[in-house]
Order: C-alpha cells, then structure tokens, then sequence
C-alpha cells in the first residue's frame, strides 16, 4: 500500500510539473493552477478503480481551457495532453467498455465546440467549425490510440493468464484421471469378486442343495448340506452388498481365458441342469467375448440362485452382424426356492447392462408370461464403442483469447485510420461546401459602395464568410467588424475581398492577398461605372 501511493504521489508531481511549468509562461492565475492541479490529483486516485471518470475529468479541464483560448491570443494549452494519453492507456488496459469510451469522447468533442462558439460569438462558424474538426483529428492520436494499445495490452495480458490456467487445469484434470483411475480399479476388483467368488458360491450352494436330497446320506449330513446351502446363499447375499459399495466405475473390459462352451459345461458338473445351444462359430473381438462370457455366467448364477433345480438352456447364436445370447430357466419344481427378485438388490443385472453397452449392445432381463426367467443380450459382432475425445474447454477459451488479441491489433491500427480519414474527409467536404458558399462575385463587390447600411450590404452578400481569412495578417482599428469573401471557387484565387463595417455602416472595402502572389484588380465590366 505504501509503494502504491508513493507511486500515485511520484505519478501526480510528474504531470503537475509540466502545468506548473506551462501556467508559469502564460501567467495563468493561481486559481486555474490550482484547478488543474486538483483534477490531476483526482484522475491519478482514480485510475485504477475508476479509469474513465479520472480521464473525462481531465479532458473535460482541457475543453474548457480550449474553448476560452481558441481564437485569442493566448496559445493553446498542451501540458495536460500526456496527462491525458497516460489515462487514456490505462483506461484501455483496465478493460473499460467501448461503449463508454465512445460515450465520453463525443460528450466532450460535443462540449468542446458548443463552448467554443457560446465563448467566441465573433468568431465565424466556419471557422470554427474546421478547428473543432483539427482537434478531433488530433484527438485520434492523443486520446482514441493510447486507449486501444491500452486495450491490445489487456488482450495479451489476458492471453497469459491464459496459459497458466491452462497448466493448472491440466494439472486438476491430470489428478481426476488418476483418482477416476482408482475408481475404475475398484470397479474392476469389484466385478472380479462378483463374477468369480459369487460363482462359485453359487455352485457351493447347488452342490450342498444336490447333498440335501441324496437318499443314501443320513438326516444328520443333510441337515448339515442344508445349512452348508444356507451359509453360501448368505455369503452371496454378503458378497453382493460389499460388492455394491466398491462398485463405482466402469465395468472391467479384460477378456476371459474360458470360453462359454468350458463355463456351461463347468456348471453342469456341479450339478445345474444347463445345456448349450451354440449356432454359428464367428470369430468374435475379445470385447465381445468376454460380454458374452459375463452374460452367461451372470445368468447362470442367479437361475442357480433363484431358481434351483430349473432347467436352463444358453443360446448363443449369430444374426446377421449381432451375436445374440439368450439364457432361459424353466420354472423352479419347487415353488417355494422361487425368487422373482434378480441379483442382490439387481446389482448383477445392473453391472451386466453395463457390460453389454460398453461393446455397443444392448440387454433385457425379465420374467417370462409363462414362467421361469430370460435374459437376452444382443451385441455387434465387431464389438467396442467409439470414445469421443472430450473438447477442450481451455483450448476453446485460449484460442478466443487469442482472436481477440489479433482483433484488438488490428483494431488499434485500422480504426484510427479509418476514423482520420472519415473526419479528414468530411473537413474537407466542410471546406469545400464553405469555399462555394463565400463566393462574391466581381460585379456584386464592385457594385457596393461605402457608406451603405448594413442591412442592404448583406442582402448581396453570401450565406457564409470565408474559413481561412488573412486577417492575422492585416492591420485594422478595433472599431471595425471585417468579413473575408472569395472571387472565385476554393484553389483558384490568390486574393479575396474584405468587407469592414463600424455602427452598421461599410465603411471599407479593399482586395487583399491570400497567398505569395500579388492580387491584380479585376477588369471592369462593360457598362459597370
């Protein structure tokens, strides 16, 4: 804080030499001094927070010193002007609005030259008019550039801090990979203990239910086969909760070593009434095996689980492009060990959609009209899914940053150009329709004669007075009001006519020099006294 304001001081003492020092030569008074003084201590404070008021106070100080000394002898103040080119780069730096800007400017080139003719009511408005349009010219250097290198700047500065948030959201991005890394890894553990461990409890239990009715054992080992059967279907069912907590990620896509035909037969020797129809022997991606494989095996260990001692076929067929598995159980012979309710909490369903649509297929498990239970699964035989990149967001933001700091530069070439050669072209236009507007023709001058009113003079007279009259270069009494007219059209004349007047009367006309040649009298008409 401390730096900061010794900086506003240092920044302050600066500019206020400068008007100290212009002020000192002109002998300006002490209150118009310290006027200056104030507003620069005002903008400096400003800058930061407030960049456009701090600068409008500053032109608005110039405009009102302009107005009173345009067309005086005075001269021109200008210790203020790098006051204002400073504040105008800063205002662009501190990302001020164009719309603003824009505002601010025309108020005062506006103020400035209503100012100027309520001030100078003697001053033509031709005149005027044309030094108005020279310091709006000038203002495009003093004000509008600094403000849009100011602006180019910000562009660049924003670029930069681009790019380091770039590096940080990649660094972010890079530590989510690795956490989703872990997540998928669990998954993957997840899937295994399900598909193995469950399995095999699976089969624990079918083999202690195959123990509970064998005829040749005692009561006391099947009472035993009974709670071993029991204990595995508890053990599932525990399996299955821990199962559904660690479960978070996308399902493994690890292909099997064992086929189905090795599975289905796996399964019927522990004792599940299982037969295989295989139609079509393709060759299928190991995605795509192994969604198979999993189908199966999910399929077979909620029949075994659910509906013990029913009958299932697997089919496994291909049409067309697709490999079709359907597994179907019969009804259970036992209605009391039917269980409508699939996989712990449909967990096992659940984690075999999700399997099947990471190769691009699709599944569908429900309860048959006439009982028992199917699952159908239906895969492209080419199998796996097209991942598509992400879009960068950041890249995105850095390549807009990027337009907008090429944009910005050629903004702040081209719009000055633009703008000096429209305001360059309509002076020259003003100038123009004011050097054909001020034509006094020969016979109209000749015809005047001193001593005539005002009002008579005037009605010869044109609509408007000449915008670059030689009256700094003659001498007249102070008494007298004198107007400048051309002969002729603008760039074809050397000498102009001058009208004086005193108490509403002509009291002089005479022809005077606009250039280095001397003006030759007009020939005399025929029939002109």
């Amino acid at each position: 804080m401390k730096w900061t304001r010794a900086g506003d001081l240092g920044l302050w003492a600066g500019l206020s030499l400068l008007v100290l020092t212009e002020s000192g030569a002109r002998n300006d008074p002490l209150w118009m001094r310290a006027g200056c003084l104030a507003v620069l201590a005002a903008a400096v404070l400003l800058r930061r927070r407030r960049p456009v008021i701090g600068l409008s106070l500053v032109i608005a100080t110039e405009v009102v010193i302009l107005a009173t000394s345009l067309g005086t002898t005075m001269g021109v103040p200008i210790a203020l002007i790098p006051a204002i080119s400073l504040l105008s780069y800063v205002s662009g730096r501190r990302e001020t609005r164009l719309r603003q800007f824009v505002i601010m400017c025309c108020g005062e080139l506006a103020a400035l030259l209503i100012l100027s003719l309520a001030v100078h009511r003697d001053v033509p408005v031709t005149e005027a008019v044309l030094t108005w349009l020279l310091i709006l010219l000038l203002s495009l250097v003093i004000v509008v550039l600094p403000w849009l290198i100011g602006r180019y700047r910000a562009q660049q500065a924003l670029l930069a801090t681009a790019g380091w948030d770039r590096a940080e959201r990649i660094e972010r991005e890079h530590r989510m990979e690795i956490a989703q890394e872990r997540l998928r890894e669990r998954s993957r553990i997840a899937e295994d203990m399900h598909d193995s461990v469950g399995h095999e409890l699976s089969l624990i239990a079918l083999r202690a239910a195959a123990l509970e009715v064998d005829a040749e054992l005692s009561e006391r080992h099947r009472q035993a086969a009974t709670e071993l059967r029991e204990a595995a279907a508890t053990a599932t069912e525990r399996l299955g909760e821990i199962i559904g907590v660690l479960r978070d990620g996308e399902a493994s896509v690890v292909p099997a070593q064992e086929s189905v035909a090795e599975l289905v037969d796996r399964a019927a020797a522990s004792g599940l009434a299982v037969r295989l129809i295989q139609e079509g022997n393709a060759e299928l991606s190991p995605m795509v095996d192994r969604a198979v494989h999993r189908v199966v095996q999910e399929s077979l260990t909620n029949a075994s689980k659910h509906a013990p001692g029913a009958e299932v076929t697997v089919t496994v067929s291909q049409v067309d492009d697709h490999i079709n598995v359907q597994v179907l159980n019969e009804p259970t012979p036992d209605p009391r060990n039917s269980d409508e309710v699939r996989g712990s909490g449909g967990r096992g369903l659940a984690g075999l959609g999700e399997r099947v649509r990471l190769v691009g297929g699709s599944l569908r498990a429900e309860p048959r009209s006439t009982g028992g239970f199917e699952v159908l699964a239906r895969i492209p035989r080419a199998g796996g899914r097209v991942e598509v990149p992400a879009e960068s967001g950041a890249a995105d933001e850095r390549a807009t940053v990027r337009r907008n700091a090429r944009r910005g530069l050629i903004t702040a070439v081209t719009v000055p150009v633009a703008i000096g050669a429209i305001v360059g072209l309509v002076a020259f236009g003003y100038y123009l329709i004011a050097g054909y507007s001020s034509i006094l023709r020969p016979a109209e001058y000749d015809a005047l004669q001193l001593g005539q009113p005002i009002d008579q003079v005037e009605s010869r007279l044109p609509a408007m007075q000449m915008v670059d009259p030689p009256s700094d270069r003659l001498q007249q009494p102070k008494e007298w009001s004198c107007r400048f007219y051309r002969p002729d059209v603008p760039f074809s004349i050397t000498y102009a006519y001058r009208l004086c007047f005193q108490n509403g009367v002509l009291v002089a006309k005479d022809i005077v020099a606009t250039g280095s040649v001397r003006p030759e009298p007009e020939p005399a008409e025929e029939g002109t006294p």
